[in-house]
């Protein structure tokens, strides 16, 4: 889960080369116009050959995501 983090009108996203980076992994970032500090703004995905793999990496490409006032 990638939350927004700040309260704040008009958002963007950095660290998203550094996620997609992460081994079979994408990043669905939802397009709210507004953020709120615990408001879901997106969501990391991943695939491996275990769930627990699969976990480890969908977390890890979450956490290179931070979202930033524009």
């Amino acid at each position: 889960m990638i939350y927004g983090g700040v309260d704040a009108r008009g958002i963007a996203f950095e660290g998203v080369a550094e996620a997609l980076a992460v081994p079979e992994s994408d990043l669905r970032l939802f397009g709210k116009p507004e953020s709120f500090v615990k408001r879901r703004m997106g969501v990391a995905v991943a695939n491996a050959d275990s769930t627990d793999q699969a976990r480890t990496r969908a977390k890890q490409a979450a956490a290179c995501v931070r979202p930033v006032k524009t």
